[in-house]
């Protein structure tokens, strides 16, 4: 049954939870077999909580000491309505310096979308990384796991930060010469958009990517410029649903103070699509005061029976911003709102749309630039909670006849989208003085 008729628009269900081991275990927790692939890292929350480290038994499982733990992980889960997959990291880990992509994936494929419906929609936990030039790759950042917000070690480490730029793009999987139309688009937004100072040190700035292709993301980590100045994360295709050949990618500038990132696996999904939450922690203007806000990068299920399934897809992203702990922030991305219903559900969800102008030509992001003879539409947005203390610009368009090699006719374009520019600005918060 789709979740909007269950429990209608904007409740939360109490204890819809999927029964599996790892949250409602017989008598012991049941060991699960690791996967050859598969990393290591602690549990998030287990210290916030009064917990031991995991110990690894013979078989490979994990015990606690402390039974504490299941309750919380079956609060983590029904926070989101999801059943919760987590990964273990080592802490020494090395991001691979050549990633093979994953098997190709048909878009198209045929399945029963009744089906589609009943899936469940998994949560993984995510690292962001920076490159060490010293180790000559990229390796994880040790950050915090605590939803409030408190730096490692409880103490910032970054300089405050009182607004956040966030650029938003679908930069096409589909058309061939990823690396150039990768290049160029870099190239665009470090030169054009943000404009970034004369050693290449950018604003504090997320950039949200959708469609990146598996091929080319070893090409991503290997420009000088995000080396230099961005934490991302994903780094490796398979923190993607298993068989996507594409997907999202979040860059972050290494001046912010990353909390926690995590990314969705949309259970109700033919194409494998994703929602990357990063929550970053940001300072009211003239005050010490913090607050963490999430940022959200997703792409939404394409074309017109998927239409089934985004209201569901954007109310899980819009649960990143409800978090206790967490002050609200942005969804941004490629909702692919072709249908008259993609036009309300984000005001359904209590979101407000960055975007004031309504559904005009001037705010369309999609068709100008290679559209298969679809019309032309507002394909992409940013969403965001409001009344949290912060105010969100509306957005510019990015990309606009952006071609590589120059504009002749025959030259190709570097997105068959355009982006978005906005930029999230905490608020200076009222005296209470009379």
């Amino acid at each position: 049954m789709d979740y909007l008729s269950r429990f209608g628009p904007f409740s939360r269900p109490r204890w819809h939870v999927p029964v599996v081991p790892m949250l409602y275990p017989q008598s012991q927790p049941q060991p699960r077999p690791k996967r050859e692939d598969e990393d290591v890292f602690i549990p998030p929350h287990h210290s916030e909580f009064g917990l031991e480290d995991p110990v690894e038994d013979e078989e490979g499982g994990f015990e606690y000491e402390e039974q504490d733990h299941q309750r919380r992980r079956v609060e983590e889960a029904v926070d989101y309505d999801l059943e919760v997959e987590e990964h273990y990291e080592e802490e020494e880990e090395e991001a691979p310096r050549h990633v093979p992509p994953p098997q190709q994936r048909n878009m198209q494929q045929e399945i029963p979308w009744s089906d589609v419906l009943a899936q469940d929609s998994t949560l993984h936990k995510l690292r962001p990384y920076s490159y060490r030039p010293s180790k000559g790759n990229w390796k994880h950042v040790a950050i915090s796991s605590f939803p409030s917000g408190r730096g490692l070690y409880d103490r910032d480490l970054k300089r405050p930060c009182t607004q956040l730029r966030i650029i938003t793009w679908n930069i096409d999987y589909m058309s061939d010469r990823h690396e150039e139309r990768l290049d160029e688009a870099l190239r665009y937004i470090e030169e054009d958009v943000l404009r970034s100072k004369e050693d290449g040190e950018p604003e504090p700035c997320c950039i949200l990517l959708q469609e990146v292709h598996a091929k080319v993301l070893p090409y991503l980590l290997r420009n000088e410029w995000i080396q230099r100045w961005f934490m991302v994360t994903p780094i490796e295709p398979r923190r993607w649903p298993e068989g996507q050949d594409y997907g999202n990618v979040t860059l972050v500038a290494r001046s912010l103070d990353v909390t926690e990132c995590f990314i969705l696996h949309y259970g109700p999904s033919v194409m494998g699509r994703t929602a990357i939450c990063v929550n970053v922690k940001l300072t009211f203007p003239g005050t010490d005061d913090k607050a963490v806000v999430a940022v959200v990068n997703t792409h939404l299920e394409s074309l017109p029976p998927g239409g089934a399934v985004r209201p569901k897809q954007l109310d899980l992203c819009s649960r990143f911003l409800r978090r206790t702990g967490i002050h609200g922030g942005v969804i941004a991305g490629d909702m692919n709102a072709i249908l008259p219903v993609d036009a309300t559900i984000g005001k359904r969800l209590e979101l407000k749309d960055s975007w004031r102008k309504g559904d005009i030509e001037i705010g369309n992001t999609w068709g100008y630039q290679g559209n298969d003879g679809f019309p032309n539409g507002r394909l992409d947005k940013v969403f965001y909670l409001p009344g949290m203390g912060y105010k969100v610009d509306e957005p510019k368009r990015i990309g606009v006849g952006l071609k590589i090699r120059g504009n002749s006719e025959s030259a190709l374009w570097v997105s068959d989208h355009y982006g978005l520019d906005t930029t999230l600005r905490m608020l200076k918060p009222r005296s209470n003085s009379s």
